[in-house]
């Protein structure tokens, strides 16, 4: 979906939407919104898979991305989308910025990935939609959670298996309880 920031506002952030409908390679898609992007519009996708849970779940949270262009700043924590060799676009969190270049992480995984090179990232998220609330990249309770979460990563693997295996029981016990 692209968003158009002039007529996209926080009370209705669906507004300025164009909601194109149909899967399309990544590789493909890019290339065609690039430009937009770099006119000051709005990206708005949900991730799939289960690399940046907690934070953001596939399937049903979004990322709003602007843009990467050479005047933007990196920070760590800031979630930012680039393409790897086999043409796959990604979305982690910067996890180090140093002089060989900028270092990523999936909030699920221990294993970091980098260096990439400024011109490398095409995008960066300016707020995500979690359980249909925005959040920005900033927000002081957000980076709190973020700093904390990055602080467990030795443990990641075992705190979200354990969430995957509660989710499951969860989802049993209730279709037991429905049947």
């Amino acid at each position: 979906m692209i968003i158009n920031p002039a007529e996209s506002t926080r009370d209705d952030p669906d507004l300025g939407i164009l909601d194109v409908g149909e899967i399309v390679p990544a590789s493909v898609w890019f290339q065609a919104i690039d430009p937009l992007l770099r006119e000051g519009y709005q990206l708005k996708i949900r991730p799939e898979g289960r690399s940046m849970v907690p934070f953001l779940t596939g399937g049903r949270d979004y990322a709003v991305l602007s843009a990467a262009d050479g005047a933007y700043r990196f920070k760590k924590n800031d979630v930012v989308l680039y393409a790897v060799e086999d043409g796959v676009h990604v979305l982690h969190r910067v996890c180090r910025i140093n002089s060989d270049g900028i270092y990523t992480l999936g909030d699920a995984l221990t294993d970091v990935e980098g260096p990439f090179q400024r011109n490398d990232i095409l995008a960066s998220a300016d707020y995500i939609i979690r359980k249909g609330r925005r959040i920005d990249r900033l927000n002081r309770r957000y980076l709190l959670l973020v700093s904390f979460w990055r602080f467990l990563r030795p443990l990641r693997p075992y705190i979200i298996n354990g969430y995957f295996r509660l989710k499951a029981i969860k989802r049993r016990g209730m279709s037991m309880i429905r049947s």
